[in-house]
């Protein structure tokens, strides 16, 4: 098996809560003007998604500080020199989000930005970029298990990093969901680990439900502006995380009601527990079954997109948020769900 053999995240220092848009005006996607005032569009926003604020980076610096920062404490919580290493597989949207200017480098790519900054002198090494959206970071863990399994690898640093902050349409309500983190993990091979995972990607009639398109106020420049269609997107993961996390446990002969935790991508509170709804209906057991079951860091930390399972598991493993706490023994589902639109699962047995 392939197992977790370190973690690490950062939240980064600015803390942003909704209020800070309550003197924005907001536009439709057709360009009309929304006739309600910020602060009942902050309000409607949080009743939406449970979001209270959320972290951005300062805006003098770029995205790479961040990554090489969870990247390092991972790495140190793992024990592992970084020539250790044998792969880097770093998850993201944009690439190193720039300084001052509403653009991001994809070259060089951000594996070898960070292969250079820890120092990692070994060139009998992979260090590549995964562009699959949110569940981007559970792939990546699942191409780094595979890399494992297979013998071309013996540890693997896998890291989720988004900064979302200089992609955020000001007059578009769905840009305040999006944030700023970065989470990362070291795998290795053990006796526990990763028991099963799947992967759907569909890509069909939802191709457009997310994209990086034109600000909704039309004499604002650029078209790298976040986009989204909530009721698809909404659609979408309530109908198909349930199917693939189901697939994974099938993969594993397991049910339900094995699994100690569920680690779920951090999109929106109401999404997530009408996921949990829909998977227990799935498996014909109470939605009560997951209480206590499926934390949460979206009404704090905002939707970070690829980074959020990974700050998550960190969060919890370090027991760093509320009561929740993974065990020796326990059984993990991972599920995420993203733009293309991608889904994913991975059952862990800790």
């Amino acid at each position: 098996m392939t197992k977790i053999i370190g973690t690490g995240s950062v939240l980064p220092e600015l803390v942003v809560p909704n209020s800070e848009f309550n003197n924005n005006t907001f536009f439709d996607k057709k360009g009309i003007e929304i006739d309600s005032p910020g602060s009942a569009i902050t309000a409607k926003l949080e009743t939406i998604t449970g979001i209270r604020e959320r972290r951005y980076i300062p805006f003098d610096q770029d995205s790479r500080p961040l990554m090489i920062e969870a990247a390092k404490t991972a790495i140190a919580d793992s024990g592992l020199d970084p020539n250790d290493l044998d792969g880097i597989i770093v998850a993201h949207n944009a690439g190193n989000i720039l300084v001052g200017e509403h653009a991001f480098h994809t070259v060089p790519n951000m594996g070898a930005y960070l292969k250079n900054a820890l120092g990692i002198t070994n060139h009998e090494f992979f260090a590549y970029d995964i562009l699959f959206a949110c569940p981007g970071w559970l792939q990546g863990v699942i191409q780094a298990h595979q890399a494992i399994e297979c013998g071309s690898a013996g540890n693997v640093l896998v890291v989720g990093i988004e900064v979302a902050s200089r992609m955020l349409d000001p007059h578009d309500m769905d840009s305040m969901v999006l944030a700023d983190g970065c989470g990362a993990a070291v795998f290795s091979k053990g006796d526990n680990g990763v028991i099963s995972h799947a992967t759907f990607s569909h890509a069909n009639d939802d191709i457009d439900a997310i994209y990086l398109g034109k600000s909704n106020k039309e004499d604002v420049g650029g078209s790298c502006w976040f986009k989204m269609n909530g009721r698809d997107v909404y659609r979408y993961a309530t109908t198909w995380v349930p199917k693939v996390v189901k697939k994974a446990l099938e993969k594993a002969s397991l049910s339900l009601t094995d699994i100690d935790m569920f680690l779920f991508h951090q999109a929106n509170e109401k999404l997530n527990l009408a996921i949990a709804k829909n998977l227990s209906d799935l498996y014909e057991v109470g939605a009560d079954f997951f209480a206590g079951k499926l934390p949460m860091t979206i009404q704090f930390l905002g939707n970070t997109s690829v980074a959020t399972i990974p700050t998550l598991l960190d969060m919890v493993l370090k027991k760093n948020l509320g009561d929740f706490e993974i065990k020796e023994g326990n059984t993990v589902v991972m599920a995420s769900v993203g733009a293309g639109m991608h889904c994913n699962a991975l059952v862990y047995r800790f």
